[in-house]
């Protein structure tokens, strides 16, 4: 295909690709079957909607157009989409009319023409079912799944940006922050409001699985045990698997044993804080830490260290690169688990 305007894309909106994913073996939770994808191709950035027949896609379109438009301030130019029936209508002609957008459709048996679109649906689908498969979470949620991959997607770097931009910066102008990003899928527990817990003696806290980010908000999507979906800003993230860490501590040597705390994380205004950090003290200002115990450069023997009688480790790290539990092993830091 030929790029928009016969030479590079160089602005929001010059260039947007449309594609269609589905039917899924099964509905989701809301009714859907089809999903569709709306990506710039200047920044990456990625909407996407979900549909319980084809024939919604022009008015999920239309919605989209009108407020990515108002987003860039810019009208788009150049539509791409492959060649089946649901783009080709005559009322989709008559959008295109009306708004002047040039729309390009794809040869037919040639997905490779829109292949920014194609593939992102392949690698979306593929995100969705390694997200509820590692997490064993119900088929009928791959929606939320999807919706999460998503927005990862969009804020992580790719080969096709401009090195170290993403596509949440090119499209906002803000660069990202990922520090309250989640495992899809964890085991989660919703802070409850005082107006909502039953009496004096009733439980402050309902359990639940974590299901993405909401859109238009800092708070978690959270889908309790008794089935109801909530928004909540104030949630505690299980952390750790304590028989994975009693496990692994029978595995180190006599010497080196250590207890690893299994504590949790709770998130507020989409900040993620350790309920039991209490070793914000021992942080260097390089960002690297040091055991209180460190003795080292002392005048004491280098016969005789004093091991720490008290496990310590910094915070979790987690996101969007993996999962890491920390424990004191001599004087460092040193990983004994890595998922």
């Amino acid at each position: 295909m030929p790029s928009a305007g016969g030479g590079p894309v160089s602005t929001r909106l010059q260039l947007v690709h449309l594609d269609l994913g589905g039917p899924m073996s099964e509905p989701s939770r809301g009714g859907a079957r089809y999903f569709g994808t709306f990506t710039d191709d200047f920044s990456r950035w990625t909407d996407v909607v979900f549909l319980q027949k084809k024939s919604e896609m022009l008015s999920e379109f239309r919605k989209w157009l009108t407020k990515a438009q108002r987003h860039t301030g810019t009208k788009i130019k150049i539509l791409r989409s492959d060649n089946d029936c649901e783009y080709v209508s005559n009322a989709f002609k008559a959008l295109h009319d009306k708004k002047g957008t040039t729309h390009q459709t794809t040869v037919p048996d040639t997905p490779q023409q829109n292949g920014v679109s194609e593939r992102l649906n392949q690698v979306l689908v593929e995100m969705a079912r390694t997200m509820t498969r590692h997490q064993d979470v119900d088929s009928d949620l791959w929606a939320d799944a999807i919706k999460t991959a998503v927005y990862i997607k969009n804020h992580v770097t790719s080969r096709a940006l401009p090195v170290g931009k993403t596509p949440f910066e090119l499209w906002t102008g803000i660069k990202p922050n990922v520090s309250h990003t989640q495992v899809f899928g964890w085991t989660c527990w919703v802070v409850m409001r005082k107006s909502h817990i039953d009496g004096t003696f009733g439980d402050k806290t309902a359990k639940g699985v974590f299901l993405g980010y909401p859109d238009g908000g800092k708070a978690y999507k959270v889908i309790l045990d008794d089935g109801k979906v909530v928004k909540a800003r104030s949630v505690v993230f299980a952390e750790t698997n304590v028989s994975e860490v009693a496990g692994v501590a029978e595995e180190l040597h006599e010497d080196e044993v250590v207890e690893v705390e299994t504590g949790s994380r709770s998130a507020s205004d989409g900040e993620d804080v350790d309920a039991d950090n209490d070793d914000k003290d021992d942080k260097q200002d390089d960002g690297s830490y040091k055991s209180s115990d460190n003795n080292q450069g002392g005048g004491g023997s280098q016969d005789t260290l004093r091991r720490s009688g008290r496990a310590r480790r910094p915070p979790v790290e987690q996101g969007l690169s993996g999962y890491r539990f920390w424990a004191v092993i001599g004087y460092g830091y040193t990983p004994i688990i890595r998922i």
